[in-house]
């Protein structure tokens, strides 16, 4: 981003602490990266990242698993994993369909090239530095 083309240097500049703390924001876009540097953490330290949810390919999540939850409002999701039914939420029949995709699936071919390439270029500096030690 150009800052200052835009004068947001100086704007910065002039209020340091207008960097978007406490600001919670949605994207809906499928062509953001969650592995881009500038989206890992926050000026304060928190992940920026909460949650990703992938809306492009209509369907593509088996959700034919049928659940009901609990006396505590708990089931099980189609991955075992425990899940918890948000209270507000109407259902009058307890029915819960539930399904799961391994998020790295969502991702395009060339995010996931890249992702596993830096995962490896990591695996390697940590080997280096175990040998080191």
């Amino acid at each position: 981003m150009p800052k200052t083309e835009i004068g947001a240097d100086r704007f910065l500049h002039s209020h340091p602490h207008y960097d978007g703390r406490g600001a919670l924001i949605a994207i809906f876009d499928s062509g953001v990266d969650p592995a881009a540097a500038g989206l890992q953490v926050s000026s304060d330290g928190k992940p920026k990242i909460i949650d990703i949810l992938g809306c492009t390919e209509s369907g593509n999540i088996d959700t034919s698993k049928v659940v009901k939850a609990n006396a505590d409002g708990c089931t099980s999701g189609a991955s075992g994993a425990s899940l918890v039914i948000n209270t507000s939420w109407k259902n009058p029949s307890g029915d819960w369909h539930v399904g799961y995709k391994l998020v790295c699936e969502l991702f395009t071919e060339n995010l996931t090239s890249r992702l596993m390439k830096e995962r490896r270029s990591g695996m390697r500096k940590t080997r280096r530095k175990l040998q080191r030690l």
